[in-house]
């Protein structure tokens, strides 16, 4: 399986949903029509297939024994 194609916007990097869609020129679209774009057709950041919601969360939980 080919990994999935990415874009970057605004210094983040997303991964599109799909490899049908084509990606549009941002620098050409208001800042909220390049948003909606986003939001319909890429994964939100720190999507997981992972039947645990848990899973990639190691590093954000941390314990302290005394």
């Amino acid at each position: 399986m080919a990994a999935k194609r990415t874009v970057t916007y605004d210094g983040n990097t997303y991964k599109v949903r799909s490899d049908k869609i084509e990606i549009p020129d941002f620098a050409a679209m208001s800042r909220i029509g390049a948003l909606s774009w986003m939001c319909a057709n890429t994964y939100p950041r720190g999507y997981s297939k992972a039947p645990s919601p848990l899973t990639g969360m190691g590093g954000a939980i941390s314990l302290t024994v005394r």
